[in-house]
């Protein structure tokens, strides 16, 4: 089994109750949508982490799969969108991360006390940073006043900003996130639902860059190592990545991100070869391999580039790999077409695991 097969038996649940959820939707018969989905939600959450939910507010069909923060998950949602049988895509638009303003935005309310309290009952102030292209925010609601435990509404806030946002947004924009008991003395401030709308603008207005998905958004590291060393993953001078939390736990010698992802039946790995030149040609050479194994990978399902490194004596390509298998298979190949001069290795990270 593999995170490919298991997408595969999805789609294939789906399609099995694809034309009942879509009548379902249509006669407004939630009854029957919500066991629909809900057997749908078990199946995603279990071969990818992610929730799985509907949009009933317009005439077309819409679907998401949620992957929360979680970057395995993400990715993994990612892969079923881009699997999804062509009949389903024809009819259903489908989201691989949550939406601003979506459906659970409508519907979110917040139980504080005796009383019930909706995202217009939020205000959000917040401070512009254009250098880091970035908002410091703070979240008041009135029902915060009644609540002891500060963490609870910092989580609380955070939560409903990301819903209100989207989690591109919440990542690629949000660099603080606080609970006030009390309203501000300032002009910074918005409700909730429209802090959506005035980001948009900002990044509009200041040609701030622009992100897709959250996977798009890269991370730089710089390890604090000897670069007199000569090991593989010793001699890294820098790293880049869209897994910040693989890199950490990497660094740190830890293996929840590995662990999390073999029990989806995947793996983490990474490709390296010697450098073969001097200064910025070794980076371009390595930028337009992993390109070119990217596309080769990615198109058969087998694995995503994350991310990689360069090091004092090699250069790193670092996957996300869907079908172990297969994908060794596939490299196998690959590296026969590859120039001799370059002589290719794969290693799992699981293999160095405590």
């Amino acid at each position: 089994m593999s995170v490919i097969t298991n997408i595969r038996k999805f789609w294939e649940r789906f399609e099995d109750e694809q034309s009942n959820l879509e009548q379902a939707l249509k006669d407004k018969n939630y009854e029957r949508i919500n066991e629909i989905v809900g057997g749908l939600n078990e199946e995603v959450n279990a071969i990818s982490g992610c929730s799985f939910f509907v949009e009933d507010v317009s005439e077309d069909f819409e679907m998401t799969i949620d992957p929360g923060p979680n970057k395995t998950s993400q990715y993994i949602a990612q892969r079923i969108k881009m699997m999804a049988p062509d009949n389903v895509k024809a009819s259903w638009r489908i989201n691989a991360v949550l939406q601003p303003l979506s459906q659970k935005v409508i519907e979110a309310a917040v139980q504080i006390k005796d009383e019930t309290y909706t995202l217009v009952d939020f205000l959000v102030f917040y401070e512009v940073h254009p250098e880091t292209q970035t908002f410091s925010t703070r979240v008041y609601c009135p029902g915060y006043q009644l609540i002891e435990n500060d963490e609870y509404t910092k989580e609380m806030s955070m939560y409903l900003l990301e819903l209100a946002i989207g989690q591109t947004d919440y990542e690629a924009y949000i660099d603080r996130v606080e609970p006030l008991t009390a309203p501000e003395d300032s002009k910074n401030f918005c409700n909730l639902v429209d802090f959506y709308n005035l980001i948009a603008q900002t990044v509009e207005k200041d040609h701030w860059k622009e992100y897709d998905s959250p996977l798009d958004i890269y991370s730089i590291y710089e390890p604090n190592q000897d670069f007199a060393h000569d090991a593989l993953r010793k001699d890294m001078k820098i790293i880049f990545t869209t897994h910040p939390m693989l890199v950490e736990e990497r660094l740190g010698e830890k293996n929840d991100v590995l662990l999390d992802l073999k029990a989806k039946e995947g793996e983490y790995g990474y490709m390296y070869y010697a450098n073969p030149f001097a200064g910025k040609d070794n980076a371009l050479f390595r930028q337009e391999l992993s390109k070119q194994l990217d596309a080769s990978m990615s198109k058969l399902n087998l694995g995503k580039v994350i991310g990689g490194a360069m090091g004092k004596s090699f250069s790193y390509i670092d996957w996300i790999v869907f079908d172990p298998e297969g994908f060794e298979k596939a490299f196998a190949q690959i590296k026969k077409q590859l120039d001799p001069k370059v002589e290719l290795h794969y290693v799992t990270f699981h293999e160095f695991m405590n």
